[in-house]
C-alpha cells in the first residue's frame, strides 16, 4: 500500500508495516489561487512514477477535490461528515470542490445512510455510492476492568461521564457544562484538550466556573490510547451531542466496550443506535433533557445497565466491527480494479 502525503506534513513514522510514503508538493504554504492546481500536478507526477491500481482519496472537500483534479482512474473518495453536511454551506468554493468529488469518482464511500444520501443529493450517482462504515476494533474495544489505569488519573472511585470530543463549537460542549451541572455531586465530567480551539476552551473554563463546577471538571490535555479504552470501559456513560455529525467513532468505541451513550438525535448517531436510540437519544442542544436522560443512566440498577451494555455491545459487534468494514472496502476495490482492466 502507498500513502501520498504532502511534503512538510508530519506522520507516517508509526505505520503499520508495508506501508510506503510518497511526498508531493503541496503548491505552497498559503491556499492561493492555483494552489491546488498545482499539487494535483505533483500528485500526477508521483503515481506516474509508481505501479497504482486505485487512488483512494478521504475527505471530499479537500483530498477528494485534489483526486477530482488528478484524474486518474478508478478513484475512490471516502466523506467522513462534515465534508457533505456543512462544508458545502461554508462557501461557494467548497461547494463546488464537493460536488465535483462526488460526481466524478468512480466510487463514494460513506459511513452512514445520512451521508449516502447527502452524497446523492449532491450528485454522486446512486449506484457508485457505499455505506461502508469506518467501524471499530472490537476486539479491543470490549467490556473489561479499568481501574488501574484510572486511578492515575485521579479518577479512581469516582462515577464519570466522559466527552471525548474536542473543545470546539460543534460540539456543543456549553450544552454539556450545563446539563453536567444538574446531576449529583459524586459525577466527575472528564474532557480532552486536544485539538481543542483555545477561545472556545476558555469560554467554556469560565462557565464551569460560572456553574460551580470547575472543581468537578478534569481536562486531559493527550489521552493515551490505553487511557482511552480505560475510560470507555469505566465511564458511567460517554454522551456527544454536537450540532452535526456523521458517524462518530467514538460513541461506536463505547458502545463496543458496552458502556451507556447518550447522542444527539442527529441520524448518522441515532443509526449508530438503532432500535436504541429513541432511549438514548437526545434532541440537538437541549440541555435540560440531556440532563435526565444522564441521570435515568446513572441510576440505572445494575442488571438492566449490564442489559443495556449488552445490547449496545452486540450491536457494534454486528454492525460496525472494523474487519467486516475492511473486507467489504477490498471487495470494493477488486471490483472496481477488475472493471478498470477489462
Amino acid at each position: 500500500m502507498l500513502l501520498l502525503a504532502a511534503e512538510g506534513v508530519e506522520g507516517g513514522e508509526a505505520l503499520p508495516p508495508g506501508v510506503e510514503v510518497h511526498r508531493y508538493q503541496r503548491g505552497g504554504r498559503l491556499a492561493l489561487p492555483g494552489s491546488s492546481i498545482l499539487a494535483g500536478r505533483s500528485i500526477q507526477n508521483v503515481l506516474r512514477r509508481l505501479d497504482v491500481d486505485l487512488l483512494h482519496a478521504h475527505y471530499a472537500s479537500s483530498f477528494g477535490w485534489l483526486a477530482r483534479l488528478v484524474g486518474f482512474r478508478p478513484t475512490v473518495v471516502t466523506a467522513w461528515g462534515s465534508d457533505l453536511l456543512t462544508d458545502p454551506a461554508r462557501s461557494w468554493r467548497a461547494a463546488i470542490r464537493v460536488r465535483q468529488a462526488v460526481r466524478h469518482a468512480d466510487l463514494v464511500t460513506v459511513p452512514s445512510e445520512q451521508l449516502r444520501s447527502r452524497a446523492i443529493e449532491l450528485g454522486a450517482e446512486p449506484n457508485r455510492v457505499e455505506r461502508v462504515p469506518f467501524g471499530v476494533d472490537t476486539s479491543e474495544f470490549s467490556p473489561g476492568s479499568a481501574m488501574g489505569d484510572l486511578e492515575p488519573l485521579g479518577l479512581g472511585g469516582h462515577r464519570i461521564i466522559f466527552s471525548p470530543r474536542a473543545l470546539r463549537p460543534l460540539y456543543r460542549h456549553e450544552t454539556v457544562l450545563r446539563a453536567f451541572a444538574k446531576l449529583p455531586e459524586d459525577v466527575l465530567l472528564v474532557m480532552t484538550g486536544r485539538g481543542a480551539n483555545p477561545a472556545y476552551r476558555e469560554g467554556l473554563q469560565a462557565l464551569a466556573e460560572e456553574l460551580h463546577i470547575a472543581h468537578r471538571l478534569r481536562l486531559i490535555e493527550e489521552i493515551e490510547q490505553r487511557q482511552m479504552l480505560a475510560l470507555l470501559r469505566g465511564s458511567a456513560a460517554v454522551l456527544s451531542v454536537p450540532a452535526s455529525d456523521g458517524l462518530p467513532i467514538s460513541v461506536l468505541e463505547a458502545m463496543a466496550c458496552g458502556t451507556p451513550v447518550v447522542i444527539s438525535d442527529l441520524p448518522g448517531p441515532s443509526e449508530a443506535l438503532g432500535p436504541m436510540a429513541e432511549r438514548l437519544a437526545v434532541p440537538l442542544a437541549d440541555g435540560q433533557a440531556l440532563a435526565d436522560r444522564l441521570n435515568e443512566v446513572l441510576t440505572l440498577p445494575a442488571a438492566e445497565r449490564e442489559e443495556l451494555g449488552r445490547a449496545l455491545r452486540r450491536r457494534a459487534v454486528e454492525s460496525f466491527d472494523r474487519e467486516a468494514a475492511m473486507l467489504h472496502a477490498e471487495r470494493l476495490y477488486r471490483s472496481l480494479v477488475a472493471a478498470a482492466s477489462a
